[in-house]
């Protein structure tokens, strides 16, 4: 039974032993856990892993003993003993590592704080670093821009004692450019006062006349007269009415823009002109040695009478300016349009003329000079120059002279020449004036050379007769007029002074050498202005052409014959003894007499009376390749103040066959006429 016992007790003891390993075994790893968790875990920690292995190999070493000796059971109980004092070691281990694990915690938490510390620390470090190194820049930058502060304090005080010594000499500088300047402008202003006296002198002492004068100033008058004088000077030497080569100049431009003045200072003469001096009509001055004859004309929006408050006053104004304005540029080889401040409304009228030139295909070079009378500046005048010319047009300056410019008005149409001029008697006319009016001269010259062989009344009286159409329509007022009476003409033709008796002597410097007479057929037709002065309803003068123009509408129609070709003329209020027609080859000839409705010499308007009347004439001719037409008389109507006239196209041609002339004169007979 003991040993039995003994057995059973080792058997409990190596349970306990196995127990107690297992649980070393899981306090080995529990201590593994612990020191792995605390990576710099200290002394203390490593003794107790080594004693924990220690106890380990121990263990291992006791149960060997148990099971190899049995019969030890003295060597088992000091062994039992050993392992129970072994189990108290652990427990006082486990609780030493409890309180390892606490000191662990607290050096953590304490390591923590001292990190934070040593950052803290680090930190104020660092702050005391930048701030010392700021101070030693402050104290570098401070030192540096102390030196430059007297660097260039010294410097400032040198070049205040060079400024202050340059201004004393720029002031004696310009005390001297100031009295240089003032003997100078003394030296000019006695020369110029000098030119005027000179100029008011030769003024006062002598002008020239107009060799010749077109005493044309009312549309209206000379409809109503029927005639225009032609004065001339009694001492000139150019003859009107004689053939001769020579070429005419045209000075246009409105009313008071130094038309004559700039005739004046071109060729020498003293015209007379001023804002009391008007040119009449149109004025011509024979220039012998250059073989020009120069046309002044009294200028576009000049004054008229208004007393009576009549609107055909302005609205005759206007109607006879452009009527001159037409002739002049047709008759003129060289055109000058003088301006002043160029505006839109002078722009318009230089584009009007330039078109006329380029729609006839004549290549006319039309000369714009800008009268600045009013700059005496030179800068001025080139800014002047520039904003209202150089900035407006295309082209190009010269190279020849300043306030000279050529505008580039489109392939193939001649170019537009721009040149200025400044006040006489100042700085900028002596610096320009000179050297422009010079260059003028020489394109003058060299435009047109040669001229054209004319007669100067004849050259006026074949522009009148081809313009007065155009701006005057002819009433024929005959009352046995009838079909075979024919359609009124109209042209004017130089009626010579011996054979005009009732002539006068207008003055004694110009004496009458004949009229321009205007030729009716019949006499008794009358004469009145295609357009009438009207207000509109905004209260401006507006133009209401009189003349009978109606509206034409042309057109094919079929039908079951064939083809007819219809005119319709919308003319209200005219019947059937005012229209004519004449038949054409391949066409018709329509003539038509619209009387006015209302003889306004009879009647007292309460508002202006508008009205249509005189005589439309047009001829409607068609091409043969459109076929053969013929008038169908029996359909022509007038119906509801419409005319229609019907011409019947043939579809097939006649065709015949020639047999001689009996054959030929039997099938006449038997069947009619038949074409070739």
């Amino acid at each position: 039974m003991s040993i039995a016992c003994r057995i059973a007790n080792s058997l409990q003891q190596q349970e306990r032993a196995e127990a107690l390993q297992s649980k070393c075994a899981e306090l080995e790893n529990q201590h593994q856990q612990d020191a792995q968790t605390i990576a710099k875990t200290q002394k203390r920690a490593e003794a107790l892993q080594s004693k924990c292995a220690e106890l380990e190999e121990q263990h291992y070493r006791d149960a060997q003993t148990i099971h190899q000796a049995e019969n030890q059971h003295q060597q088992d109980t000091q062994t039992i003993v050993e392992l129970q004092a072994a189990c108290a070691a652990c427990a006082q281990l486990e609780e030493q590592h409890q309180r390892d694990a606490q000191t662990i915690a607290q050096l953590e938490k304490q390591h923590q704080e001292d990190a934070a510390e040593l950052k803290r620390l680090n930190a104020i470090v660092g702050e005391t670093e930048n701030q010392a190194a700021d101070r030693t820049k402050i104290l570098v930058n401070a030192s540096v821009k102390i030196q430059s502060k007297w660097r260039s304090f010294l410097q400032q005080q040198r070049l205040q004692r060079d400024s202050a010594e340059q201004d004393r000499r720029n002031r004696r500088l310009k005390v001297e450019s100031a009295i240089a300047s003032f003997q100078r402008l003394w030296r000019l202003r006695q020369k110029r006062r000098q030119r005027r006296w000179q100029l008011a002198q030769s003024m006062e002492t002598e002008t020239t006349p107009y060799d010749a004068i077109l005493a044309v100033t009312s549309l209206a008058e000379f409809l109503s007269t029927r005639e225009i004088k032609f004065l001339q000077k009694a001492e000139s030497h150019f003859e009107i009415a004689k053939e001769s080569r020579y070429r005419i100049l045209a000075v246009v431009g409105l009313f008071d823009k130094g038309k004559t003045w700039l005739i004046n200072k071109l060729f020498g003469v003293k015209l007379a002109s001023g804002k009391l001096c008007t040119t009449k009509g149109l004025s011509f001055l024979w220039i012998k040695e250059r073989r020009m004859l120069v046309l002044d004309s009294a200028g576009v929006q000049s004054t008229v009478s208004y007393r009576a408050q009549a609107v055909d006053a302005i609205h005759d104004a206007q109607t006879t300016e452009s009527l001159m304005f037409e002739m002049v540029s047709r008759i003129a080889h060289h055109m000058v349009f003088v301006v002043n401040d160029l505006t839109w409304f002078e722009q318009k009228h230089v584009a009007m003329l330039h078109q006329k030139y380029v729609q006839s295909k004549q290549h006319k070079e039309l000369i714009v000079v800008h009268n600045l009378r009013n700059t005496t500046d030179v800068q001025e005048a080139r800014k002047l120059f520039q904003r209202q010319v150089m900035l407006c047009y295309d082209g190009e300056p010269s190279h020849l002279g300043q306030l000279i410019f050529t505008a580039d008005a489109g392939e193939g149409a001649p170019p537009v020449h721009h040149v200025g001029l400044c006040h006489e008697f100042s700085v900028a006319g002596e610096a320009f004036n000179s050297k422009n009016r010079d260059y003028l001269l020489q394109s003058l010259e060299h435009g047109n050379t040669l001229g054209s062989n004319i007669v100067l009344t004849d050259l006026l009286c074949a522009e009148l007769s081809r313009l007065l159409p155009k701006f005057v329509s002819i009433d024929n007022t005959e009352p046995e007029a009838s079909e075979s009476t024919p359609c009124p003409m109209l042209f004017v033709k130089f009626k010579s002074r011996a054979e005009n008796a009732d002539t006068h002597v207008e003055s004694e410097a110009y004496a009458p050498l004949g009229s321009m007479c205007i030729h009716l057929s019949p006499e008794k037709a009358h004469l009145s202005t295609k357009t009438r002065g009207v207000i509109s309803p905004l209260g401006e003068i507006i133009a209401h052409d009189v003349s009978f123009d109606p509206n034409v509408n042309v057109f094919d129609k079929s039908i079951s014959a064939g083809i007819q070709r219809y005119i319709r003329v919308e003319c209200p209020g005219v019947v059937d003894d005012d229209i004519q027609w004449e038949e054409l080859p391949n066409g018709v000839k329509i003539t038509i007499n619209k009387k006015p409705p209302i003889e306004e010499h009879s009647v007292h308007p309460v508002q202006p009376i508008r009205q249509h009347h005189g005589i439309w004439e047009r001829k409607f001719l068609f091409d043969h390749s459109d076929g053969r037409f013929e008038l169908c008389e029996e359909e022509a109507e007038l119906e509801g103040g419409v005319l229609t006239i019907v011409l019947r196209k043939s579809l097939q041609p006649r065709k015949g066959k020639f047999q001689g002339k009996a054959r030929a004169s039997r099938s006449y007979q038997a069947s009619g006429p038949a074409a070739l």
